[in-house]
Protein backbone atom coordinates (compact mmCIF):
# COMPACT_ATOMS: atom_id res chain seq x y z
CA UNK A 1 0.00 0.00 0.00
CA UNK A 2 1.46 3.12 -1.53
CA UNK A 3 1.36 6.30 0.72
CA UNK A 4 1.12 9.00 -1.42
CA UNK A 5 -0.14 11.87 -0.08
CA UNK A 6 -2.65 14.25 -2.46
CA UNK A 7 -1.29 17.52 -2.71
CA UNK A 8 -2.97 19.89 0.29
CA UNK A 9 -4.23 23.93 -0.79
CA UNK A 10 -4.69 26.37 1.40
CA UNK A 11 -7.20 29.07 0.74
CA UNK A 12 -9.04 31.80 2.29
CA UNK A 13 -10.37 35.32 2.18
CA UNK A 14 -12.70 36.94 -0.64
CA UNK A 15 -13.77 35.11 -3.99
CA UNK A 16 -10.74 36.93 -6.14
CA UNK A 17 -8.00 35.75 -2.86
CA UNK A 18 -9.26 32.51 -3.05
CA UNK A 19 -9.22 31.37 -6.30
CA UNK A 20 -5.60 33.27 -6.52
CA UNK A 21 -4.45 30.93 -3.93
CA UNK A 22 -5.79 28.05 -5.62
CA UNK A 23 -4.13 29.11 -9.04
CA UNK A 24 -0.93 29.79 -7.21
CA UNK A 25 -0.80 26.24 -5.49
CA UNK A 26 -1.56 24.00 -8.17
CA UNK A 27 -0.18 25.92 -11.14
CA UNK A 28 1.74 22.74 -11.78
CA UNK A 29 -1.73 20.88 -12.10
CA UNK A 30 -3.56 23.97 -14.11
CA UNK A 31 -0.70 24.36 -16.76
CA UNK A 32 -0.68 20.48 -17.11
CA UNK A 33 -4.57 20.36 -17.49
CA UNK A 34 -4.84 22.94 -20.07
CA UNK A 35 -1.97 21.96 -21.55
CA UNK A 36 -3.57 17.68 -22.32
CA UNK A 37 -6.51 19.39 -22.85
CA UNK A 38 -6.21 21.31 -25.74
CA UNK A 39 -5.33 17.95 -27.41
CA UNK A 40 -7.95 16.16 -25.71
CA UNK A 41 -11.16 17.94 -26.15
CA UNK A 42 -11.31 18.02 -30.23
CA UNK A 43 -11.33 14.27 -30.35
CA UNK A 44 -13.33 13.84 -27.47
CA UNK A 45 -16.02 16.81 -28.37
CA UNK A 46 -15.64 17.41 -31.26
CA UNK A 47 -14.76 21.19 -30.93
CA UNK A 48 -11.24 22.22 -31.32
CA UNK A 49 -10.24 24.03 -28.78
CA UNK A 50 -10.34 27.87 -29.84
CA UNK A 51 -14.42 26.96 -30.97
CA UNK A 52 -14.51 25.16 -27.23
CA UNK A 53 -13.60 28.82 -26.32
CA UNK A 54 -16.08 30.76 -28.47
CA UNK A 55 -18.60 28.24 -27.21
CA UNK A 56 -17.65 29.23 -23.53
CA UNK A 57 -17.99 32.73 -23.57
CA UNK A 58 -22.15 32.07 -24.13
CA UNK A 59 -22.41 30.52 -20.39
CA UNK A 60 -20.28 33.49 -18.97
CA UNK A 61 -23.36 35.85 -18.50
CA UNK A 62 -25.68 32.98 -16.99
CA UNK A 63 -22.86 32.20 -14.75
CA UNK A 64 -22.16 36.02 -13.40
CA UNK A 65 -25.71 36.59 -13.08
CA UNK A 66 -26.02 33.88 -10.73
CA UNK A 67 -22.79 32.99 -9.10
CA UNK A 68 -20.90 36.21 -9.52
CA UNK A 69 -18.37 35.05 -6.39
CA UNK A 70 -17.41 31.72 -7.80
CA UNK A 71 -16.54 33.53 -11.37
CA UNK A 72 -14.82 35.68 -9.21
CA UNK A 73 -13.26 32.68 -8.10
CA UNK A 74 -12.03 31.36 -11.01
CA UNK A 75 -10.32 34.54 -12.35
CA UNK A 76 -9.12 34.24 -9.43
CA UNK A 77 -7.46 30.87 -10.23
CA UNK A 78 -6.30 32.25 -13.66
CA UNK A 79 -4.63 35.08 -12.06
CA UNK A 80 -2.75 32.89 -9.67
CA UNK A 81 -1.62 30.29 -12.22
CA UNK A 82 -0.59 33.33 -14.66
CA UNK A 83 -3.15 31.56 -17.74
CA UNK A 84 -5.79 33.24 -19.61
CA UNK A 85 -9.45 33.49 -18.08
CA UNK A 86 -11.30 31.95 -21.26
CA UNK A 87 -8.83 28.91 -20.74
CA UNK A 88 -9.77 28.02 -17.28
CA UNK A 89 -13.60 28.93 -17.96
CA UNK A 90 -14.19 26.58 -21.02
CA UNK A 91 -12.76 23.41 -18.66
CA UNK A 92 -15.03 24.70 -16.19
CA UNK A 93 -18.01 24.67 -18.66
CA UNK A 94 -16.35 21.55 -20.77
CA UNK A 95 -18.90 18.42 -20.27
CA UNK A 96 -22.03 21.46 -21.46
CA UNK A 97 -20.04 22.41 -24.85
CA UNK A 98 -21.62 20.01 -27.13
CA UNK A 99 -24.52 18.05 -27.90
CA UNK A 100 -22.15 14.98 -29.19
CA UNK A 101 -22.19 11.94 -26.80
CA UNK A 102 -19.43 11.70 -24.76
CA UNK A 103 -17.99 9.13 -23.08
CA UNK A 104 -19.99 7.58 -20.11
CA UNK A 105 -17.67 8.65 -17.16
CA UNK A 106 -18.23 6.64 -13.74
CA UNK A 107 -18.31 7.45 -10.14
CA UNK A 108 -19.67 5.90 -6.93
CA UNK A 109 -21.37 7.28 -4.17
CA UNK A 110 -22.78 6.31 -1.03
CA UNK A 111 -23.99 7.29 2.81
CA UNK A 112 -25.23 5.85 5.11
CA UNK A 113 -27.26 7.26 8.27
CA UNK A 114 -26.75 7.80 11.90
CA UNK A 115 -28.76 4.58 12.52
CA UNK A 116 -26.52 2.58 9.98
CA UNK A 117 -23.42 3.27 11.40
CA UNK A 118 -21.27 1.24 13.65
CA UNK A 119 -20.49 4.64 15.43
CA UNK A 120 -23.63 6.60 15.18
CA UNK A 121 -21.90 8.83 12.93
CA UNK A 122 -23.57 9.91 9.07
CA UNK A 123 -20.54 8.83 6.43
CA UNK A 124 -20.67 9.90 3.22
CA UNK A 125 -18.44 7.96 0.08
CA UNK A 126 -17.42 8.69 -3.29
CA UNK A 127 -15.01 7.77 -5.77
CA UNK A 128 -14.25 9.92 -8.96
CA UNK A 129 -13.46 8.40 -11.79
CA UNK A 130 -12.58 11.00 -14.57
CA UNK A 131 -10.20 10.87 -17.79
CA UNK A 132 -7.01 9.83 -16.88
CA UNK A 133 -5.52 12.58 -18.46
CA UNK A 134 -6.12 14.53 -14.49
CA UNK A 135 -4.06 11.50 -13.24
CA UNK A 136 -1.55 13.87 -11.66
CA UNK A 137 -3.57 16.78 -11.49
CA UNK A 138 -6.14 16.08 -8.39
CA UNK A 139 -5.51 18.08 -5.14
CA UNK A 140 -7.44 18.50 -1.78
CA UNK A 141 -8.35 22.36 -1.20
CA UNK A 142 -8.77 23.55 2.13
CA UNK A 143 -10.91 26.50 2.03
CA UNK A 144 -11.65 29.38 5.00
CA UNK A 145 -14.29 31.60 2.98
CA UNK A 146 -14.97 35.43 4.13
CA UNK A 147 -18.66 34.48 2.70
CA UNK A 148 -19.49 30.56 3.78
CA UNK A 149 -18.47 28.17 5.92
CA UNK A 150 -14.86 26.15 5.72
CA UNK A 151 -14.79 23.18 3.81
CA UNK A 152 -12.22 20.26 2.41
CA UNK A 153 -12.81 19.03 -1.00
CA UNK A 154 -11.21 18.00 -4.04
CA UNK A 155 -10.71 19.37 -7.26
CA UNK A 156 -8.13 19.21 -10.31
CA UNK A 157 -6.66 21.28 -13.17
CA UNK A 158 -8.19 25.02 -13.03
CA UNK A 159 -11.42 23.34 -11.87
CA UNK A 160 -13.77 25.12 -9.00
CA UNK A 161 -13.94 22.68 -5.73
CA UNK A 162 -17.09 20.71 -6.32
CA UNK A 163 -17.05 17.46 -4.10
CA UNK A 164 -16.60 17.81 -0.11
CA UNK A 165 -17.50 18.56 3.10
CA UNK A 166 -18.02 21.61 4.94
CA UNK A 167 -17.74 22.95 8.89
CA UNK A 168 -21.41 22.79 9.14
CA UNK A 169 -21.38 18.99 8.44
CA UNK A 170 -23.17 19.74 4.80
CA UNK A 171 -21.58 17.05 2.36
CA UNK A 172 -21.85 16.23 -1.44
CA UNK A 173 -20.85 13.95 -3.57
CA UNK A 174 -21.79 13.93 -7.35
CA UNK A 175 -22.34 11.99 -10.32
CA UNK A 176 -22.30 12.58 -13.76
CA UNK A 177 -25.66 11.59 -15.50
CA UNK A 178 -26.37 12.03 -19.70
CA UNK A 179 -29.91 13.69 -20.22
CA UNK A 180 -31.20 15.07 -23.20
CA UNK A 181 -32.28 18.86 -22.24
CA UNK A 182 -28.86 20.63 -21.98
CA UNK A 183 -28.61 24.08 -22.83
CA UNK A 184 -26.61 27.28 -22.30
CA UNK A 185 -26.72 28.20 -19.17
CA UNK A 186 -25.20 28.10 -15.97
CA UNK A 187 -21.96 25.38 -15.30
CA UNK A 188 -23.44 22.27 -13.48
CA UNK A 189 -20.00 22.89 -11.94
CA UNK A 190 -20.93 26.70 -10.15
CA UNK A 191 -24.25 24.80 -8.29
CA UNK A 192 -22.26 21.97 -6.78
CA UNK A 193 -19.60 24.93 -5.45
CA UNK A 194 -22.68 26.49 -4.11
CA UNK A 195 -23.46 23.79 -2.34
CA UNK A 196 -19.82 23.58 -0.47
CA UNK A 197 -21.46 27.42 0.56
CA UNK A 198 -24.66 26.28 2.10
CA UNK A 199 -25.57 25.75 5.73
CA UNK A 200 -28.51 23.51 5.66
CA UNK A 201 -29.46 20.77 4.10
CA UNK A 202 -32.54 22.83 2.47
CA UNK A 203 -30.12 25.29 1.54
CA UNK A 204 -28.09 22.64 -0.64
CA UNK A 205 -30.83 21.68 -2.11
CA UNK A 206 -32.03 24.54 -3.63
CA UNK A 207 -28.54 25.24 -4.92
CA UNK A 208 -28.25 22.37 -6.82
CA UNK A 209 -31.39 23.00 -8.52
CA UNK A 210 -31.07 27.02 -9.32
CA UNK A 211 -32.47 28.14 -12.44
CA UNK A 212 -31.19 28.44 -15.67
CA UNK A 213 -28.59 25.80 -15.21
CA UNK A 214 -26.74 24.86 -18.22
CA UNK A 215 -27.27 20.81 -17.41
CA UNK A 216 -27.50 18.74 -13.84
CA UNK A 217 -25.62 16.19 -11.79
CA UNK A 218 -26.88 12.86 -9.35
CA UNK A 219 -26.26 15.12 -5.93
CA UNK A 220 -25.75 13.06 -3.21
CA UNK A 221 -26.29 15.52 -0.24
CA UNK A 222 -26.22 14.67 3.64
CA UNK A 223 -25.88 16.97 7.11
CA UNK A 224 -24.98 15.50 9.93
CA UNK A 225 -28.71 15.32 11.83
CA UNK A 226 -28.76 12.27 9.09
CA UNK A 227 -30.66 14.12 6.84
CA UNK A 228 -29.59 12.23 3.37
CA UNK A 229 -30.94 13.10 -0.28
CA UNK A 230 -30.34 12.61 -3.93
CA UNK A 231 -31.02 15.26 -5.98
CA UNK A 232 -31.63 13.77 -9.56
CA UNK A 233 -31.17 17.09 -12.11
CA UNK A 234 -30.79 18.20 -15.62
CA UNK A 235 -30.88 21.79 -17.01
CA UNK A 236 -34.50 21.78 -17.28
CA UNK A 237 -35.75 19.68 -13.97
CA UNK A 238 -35.27 17.61 -11.45
CA UNK A 239 -35.91 15.20 -8.81
CA UNK A 240 -35.64 14.36 -5.05
CA UNK A 241 -34.91 11.00 -3.50
CA UNK A 242 -34.85 10.74 0.10
CA UNK A 243 -32.79 7.80 2.08
CA UNK A 244 -36.17 6.75 4.10
CA UNK A 245 -33.97 3.29 4.87
CA UNK A 246 -30.94 5.26 5.88
CA UNK A 247 -28.59 5.13 2.86
CA UNK A 248 -28.35 5.50 -0.84
CA UNK A 249 -25.98 4.75 -3.46
CA UNK A 250 -25.64 6.58 -6.73
CA UNK A 251 -23.83 5.89 -10.14
CA UNK A 252 -23.79 7.55 -13.29
CA UNK A 253 -27.56 6.27 -14.40
CA UNK A 254 -30.90 7.98 -13.24
CA UNK A 255 -32.60 5.96 -10.87
CA UNK A 256 -35.96 8.38 -10.85
CA UNK A 257 -38.57 7.22 -13.46
CA UNK A 258 -39.13 11.02 -13.72
CA UNK A 259 -35.88 11.62 -14.80
CA UNK A 260 -35.18 8.37 -16.78
CA UNK A 261 -37.68 9.18 -19.41
CA UNK A 262 -34.84 12.50 -20.39
CA UNK A 263 -31.79 10.43 -20.51
CA UNK A 264 -29.27 10.42 -23.31
CA UNK A 265 -29.84 7.05 -24.31
CA UNK A 266 -26.69 4.61 -24.85
CA UNK A 267 -24.60 1.97 -22.46
CA UNK A 268 -25.01 2.23 -19.33
CA UNK A 269 -23.71 -1.22 -17.90
CA UNK A 270 -21.00 -0.19 -16.09
CA UNK A 271 -22.90 2.38 -14.22
CA UNK A 272 -25.54 -0.99 -13.79
CA UNK A 273 -22.91 -2.68 -12.41
CA UNK A 274 -21.40 -0.53 -9.85
CA UNK A 275 -24.70 0.89 -8.22
CA UNK A 276 -25.93 -3.20 -7.74
CA UNK A 277 -22.59 -4.31 -6.25
CA UNK A 278 -22.04 -1.01 -4.47
CA UNK A 279 -26.14 -1.47 -2.78
CA UNK A 280 -25.19 -4.96 -2.22
CA UNK A 281 -21.92 -4.43 -0.55
CA UNK A 282 -23.18 -1.54 1.44
CA UNK A 283 -26.84 -3.37 2.43
CA UNK A 284 -24.72 -6.60 4.24
CA UNK A 285 -22.95 -3.83 6.24
CA UNK A 286 -26.50 -2.00 7.72
CA UNK A 287 -25.84 -1.31 11.23
CA UNK A 288 -22.38 -1.84 11.23
CA UNK A 289 -21.18 0.75 8.77
CA UNK A 290 -17.68 2.30 9.64
CA UNK A 291 -14.95 4.26 7.24
CA UNK A 292 -12.70 1.28 7.00
CA UNK A 293 -15.69 -0.67 5.32
CA UNK A 294 -16.86 1.83 3.20
CA UNK A 295 -12.82 2.45 2.40
CA UNK A 296 -13.06 -1.43 1.15
CA UNK A 297 -16.58 -1.02 -1.20
CA UNK A 298 -14.37 2.05 -2.66
CA UNK A 299 -11.45 -0.64 -3.54
CA UNK A 300 -13.68 -2.97 -5.04
CA UNK A 301 -12.97 -4.99 -8.18
CA UNK A 302 -16.24 -7.24 -9.26
CA UNK A 303 -16.51 -6.33 -12.84
CA UNK A 304 -13.33 -5.08 -13.61
CA UNK A 305 -11.67 -2.77 -15.47
CA UNK A 306 -15.79 -1.46 -15.01
CA UNK A 307 -15.44 -1.61 -11.65
CA UNK A 308 -15.88 0.79 -8.52
CA UNK A 309 -12.16 1.22 -8.25
CA UNK A 310 -11.18 1.95 -12.17
CA UNK A 311 -8.07 1.75 -12.96
CA UNK A 312 -6.53 2.95 -16.62
CA UNK A 313 -6.42 1.08 -19.19
CA UNK A 314 -3.35 1.90 -21.86
CA UNK A 315 -4.89 0.23 -24.31
CA UNK A 316 -7.72 2.39 -24.84
CA UNK A 317 -7.35 6.47 -26.62
CA UNK A 318 -6.15 9.06 -24.15
CA UNK A 319 -9.53 10.56 -24.19
CA UNK A 320 -11.45 7.37 -23.48
CA UNK A 321 -9.16 6.13 -21.12
CA UNK A 322 -11.25 6.32 -17.52
CA UNK A 323 -9.47 5.57 -14.09
CA UNK A 324 -10.37 6.48 -10.52
CA UNK A 325 -8.67 9.47 -9.55
CA UNK A 326 -9.50 10.44 -5.68
CA UNK A 327 -11.35 8.56 -3.61
CA UNK A 328 -13.09 10.32 -0.29
CA UNK A 329 -14.65 9.24 2.87
CA UNK A 330 -16.08 11.84 4.79
CA UNK A 331 -17.64 11.85 8.41
CA UNK A 332 -20.59 14.36 8.85
CA UNK A 333 -20.81 13.98 12.05
CA UNK A 334 -16.56 14.29 13.09
CA UNK A 335 -16.23 16.76 9.88
CA UNK A 336 -13.63 14.17 9.08
CA UNK A 337 -12.36 13.54 5.37
CA UNK A 338 -10.45 10.74 4.43
CA UNK A 339 -8.74 11.06 1.06
CA UNK A 340 -6.68 8.64 -0.89
CA UNK A 341 -5.02 8.72 -4.54
CA UNK A 342 -6.39 6.66 -7.41
CA UNK A 343 -6.64 3.90 -7.79
CA UNK A 344 -7.54 3.55 -3.45
CA UNK A 345 -6.50 -0.37 -3.55
CA UNK A 346 -3.43 1.07 -3.89
CA UNK A 347 -2.75 4.05 -1.99
CA UNK A 348 -3.77 4.48 1.90
CA UNK A 349 -6.37 7.16 2.90
CA UNK A 350 -5.13 9.90 5.11
CA UNK A 351 -7.28 12.30 7.47
CA UNK A 352 -7.59 15.71 6.86
CA UNK A 353 -9.96 17.85 9.71
CA UNK A 354 -11.16 21.13 9.28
Amino acid sequence: MQENRLPLIEIRGNPQERGRHQGEGARTQILRALTRYCEVIPKAIGLEWEAAQREARKFLPYAEEAFPQFVAELRGIAEGAQVPFEEVWTLNCYEGLTDIPQQVWGCTSMVARDDQTANGHVLMAHNEDWNSVDKDNAYLVHAVPDDGPPFIGMTYGPLLVNIGLNAEGIAVAIDSVYPTDGRVGIPRILCSRAVLQARTIGQAIRASVVKLRAGGYSYLLGDPNGEIYCVESSATTHDILYGDDGWLVHTNCYMSPKMKLIEEPGTYSSSNVRLNRARRLLRNQLGSVTVESLQQILCDHVNFPNSICVHENPEEPPHEREMTLVSLVMDLTDRVVWAAPGPPCEHEYLAYRM
